[in-house]
This record gives structure tokens, sequence and C-alpha cells, in this order.
């Protein structure tokens, strides 16, 4: 049997292949891919590569489809379940898995490959976040449970408490995500972008104050100047991923107030901070990576209570053979996400 596939080559080199899936393993289960969703880290992937990434590789990891066929060991009822799950999977065996770190785990189970017809789950995967869907519950919303457990990693870091201030500097997917999340936590929400469409959005997704920052001449003062007082913000969170917003999250709390420097810079980059903001002001500063099984089950819980709805997040449908044009409106901020329909 085969599945066409979309595999990575080199910066802005994407080829749709046919690949034979072969014999499924004990516990393992294949996949007919119903939707799978853009996502930021496949855009970074397909334009500048990873350090941790060899091509050729496969991309697309938000996905939801229909079980056809199971490995040894599995339930043969699940075939013809519509399901979803993430992309990892941790061992619980290795040194931070024995702490609580799963998200951090050193022997990940890792998948990818969902722009395609059909995708294999490892057994690992299958047996700690595969989720069945209910009747009501459709592949789109079901797409986005990873991208979801992940903007909810990055919101239980910060330890929002109801009537907080938080700070988010970017509209994009995550930074949307993390929009809602934050106001189910009763917080107050200051979004900072430079795209009005983007921007209009979060304010349609529940943030209370949006700032272009291209239209003001000093954003830390523009923040500082909605949160009571003037002192700051409770938690800044940044979701976009490049140093010199790293450094700006940094300067939005107040006085023992919190940064969560969730969006992913290049491999390499550093950032420069003021001591006087971690020593005199105790200011706690995170990073936040990965999610983790029990954030990818509140994120399915979440989405089939229709907190989060899909309809806001998926921009626009294409064939899988429009992968490559998809990834690049995707990178070029033309919407939030797309959905690949194989």
């Amino acid at each position: 049997m085969k599945t066409r596939i979309a595999m990575w080559y080199a910066p802005m080199d994407l080829r749709l292949e046919e690949k034979e899936i072969g014999l499924l393993q004990e516990g393992e289960i294949l996949v007919n891919v119903k939707a799978a969703l853009t996502c930021g880290t496949d855009v970074k992937i397909y334009k500048r590569g990873h350090p941790l990434i060899t091509p050729p590789f496969p991309l697309g990891h938000e996905f939801s489809g229909i079980v056809v066929d199971v490995g040894k060991n599995v339930d043969k009822s699940l075939i013809g379940k519509k399901v979803v799950t993430s992309n990892v999977a941790s061992c619980h065996r290795c040194f931070y898995c024995k702490r609580g770190l799963e998200n951090l785990c050193k022997k990940h189970e890792i998948l990818y490959g969902a722009f395609a017809d059909y995708i294999k789950i490892p057994k690992t995967i299958v047996e700690q976040n595969l989720q069945i869907l209910p009747e009501d519950m459709d592949f789109l919303t079901a797409s986005l449970v990873e991208p979801l457990s992940c903007a909810l990693h990055g919101v239980n870091r910060a330890n929002i408490n109801i009537g907080d201030t938080v700070s988010i500097i970017g509209a994009g997917p995550m930074g949307l995500l993390m929009t809602q999340l934050c106001k189910l936590r009763g917080a107050t929400v200051i979004m900072v972008d430079k795209s009005q469409p983007r921007l209009d959005i979060a304010r349609q997704l529940g943030a209370d104050y949006i700032i272009n920052a291209d239209n003001v001449k000093d954003v830390v003062t523009e923040v500082r100047n909605l949160t009571p007082e003037g002192k700051g913000v409770d938690v800044s969170i940044e979701a976009v991923g490049l140093p010199e917003t790293w450094e700006e999250a940094t300067k939005f709390p107040r006085k023992g107030g919190t940064v969560i420097l969730y969006g992913g810079c290049a491999s390499g980059t550093k950032i420069s901070i003021d001591t006087e903001l971690i020593h005199y002001s105790e200011l706690t500063i995170k990073g936040s990576f990965n999610t983790t099984a029990y954030e990818i089950e509140v994120a399915f819980n979440l989405l089939r209570r229709k907190e989060i709805l899909a309809e806001n997040y998926v921009s626009g449908k294409f064939p899988l053979e429009d992968v490559e044009r998809a990834l690049k409106m995707h990178m070029k901020q033309q919407g939030i996400k797309y959905a690949i329909i194989p």
C-alpha cells in the first residue's frame, strides 16, 4: 500500500512523493488523514530547516483522521473510528520523566508526516495520547488538539490567577490560542503585534486591549499604561520567537512578575537582559516547550466542549497537492492556519 507524502529536502524545497507504507508493527495503527493543519514549526522547517532534522524529512504533525488498520495486540474495534492524537509520547523512564518533566523527555517518540494520505501512529503515542472523537466533533476541530495543548502548557507555566493582567506578544495561532486560554483563567489580556488584521482577530477572541507595535513610539510604555498604577503586567508571554521580542517581553512585567518565553528562536541566537530586572524586581523568567499527556487530554476536552472553535483558526482548505502553497501563505501571515485535506 502506498501514500502520497510531503517531504522537505532543503529550505523552500518541498516535494510531494509516493512511498510504501509498510507493514504495521505491534501496537501501531494506520490512520487515513482527513485534516492536517499548517503550523509555525512546519513553516520554520520549510523556510530555514532545523538543527535536529536531517532531510529528507516528512512535514505535518497536527492532524486527525479515521483508523483503517491496526497492528498486533491492538483492539480491532478501533478500525473505522474517528481519532486524533498528539505527535509525541514520553518514555516515563528517563531522568526528566521521573521528575515529572515529561515534556523534556530525552527519549520522546516524535511523529511527523501528516501531510499525507495515510500515517502510521507508533505504539507509544497510541497508548498515551490517542483520543476517539465524539460524533459531533469534526476533523478540523480535532486537529487543533496538539497546538492547543502546547499553548496550554505555556499558560500553565505562567500560573495565571483570576484578575491578573497578561500581555502577549504575537497574534499568530499560538498567541491567539493563549489569549482564549488566559481569558478562561479570568485574566485581562493585552495583545501586541504588528499585523492589524491579526490584532482585530485577537480582539474578537477576547483580548481586552490591542497594541499595534508599528503605530506607537514606545511599546513598553503603552503596555504598562494599561496596567494598575502603570506598574506592569503580572505575566508577559512572548509567542513570536525572535530575540528582540524576547528582550522586549522582559520589560513588560511588574516587580515580582513572570515572563514566559514561548516562541522558539533560531538556533544559536542570544538575548541581553538588564540584571536589575532579575535581581531587584525578582522577575521570574521561564521557557515553555512541548506539552504533556495531561495537557493533551485537557485540550481535547476544551475542544469537545466547544470552548475553542476551529472556525476561528482555519483560514482556508487546500488539497494535498497544494501543501506548499498553504505553507507559503502561512509564512506570509495571510490568515492564521490552513487545513490540508488529502
